[in-house]
């Protein structure tokens, strides 16, 4: 039967009432298949995570690979920082251990022996007096471990960095 022969039976307010009627049958018919296409998907998804708690071993070695890029990257560069950093607490030694030594002229008629002014101390360096005479000292500072004998300022070495009376510094590329 048709949509027209029902309204000339019925009132129009009865067929208004049928059509809207027969549009929510279908509406609500379209609705509940998509909920239940969507249950499902939400159904398999969860199925899918639901054995999975962390990570798989593929995730887990890519992280390790691109750490490990990060840290080749960064490594040279935070030691060459590190001695860079040991370089400067010697050289700041040296010249306050110079200043002393001025002082001690000052006061006396010739520069002050290792005995007569205490040697700094450092983890890095091991600290000398080279030459000492009324008018004239060296100091030196020696890097004493293997990682800071690597210090390099270009291609010069910087161990034994010198200093003396003239304010000489040497050598001076590291400095």
């Amino acid at each position: 039967m048709d949509t027209y022969s029902i309204e000339r039976d019925i009132s129009v307010e009865q067929a208004v009432n049928y059509r809207w009627s027969e549009r929510y049958d279908r509406l609500s018919a379209s609705l509940h298949i998509l909920q239940i296409r969507e249950g499902k998907r939400k159904e398999t998804v969860m199925k899918h995570r639901a054995g999975k708690k962390g990570f798989s071993l593929v995730e887990l070695m890519i992280v390790v690979a691109i750490v490990a890029i990060l840290v080749a990257l960064a490594l040279p560069s935070y030691s060459r920082y590190v001695r860079k950093a040991n370089r400067g607490e010697a050289q700041q030694l040296l010249m306050n251990w110079a200043n002393n030594q001025e002082i001690w002229r000052a006061n006396d008629t010739d520069f002050a022996t290792e005995a007569e002014l205490p040697v700094p101390t450092a983890d890095k360096y091991t600290f000398t007096l080279t030459t000492r005479t009324a008018t004239a000292y060296t100091l030196t500072a020696t890097a004493s471990t293997a990682d800071q004998l690597k210090d390099k300022e270009g291609s010069t070495s910087c161990s034994p960095l010198t200093l003396d009376q003239s304010n000489t510094k040497t050598p001076a590329a590291c400095w």
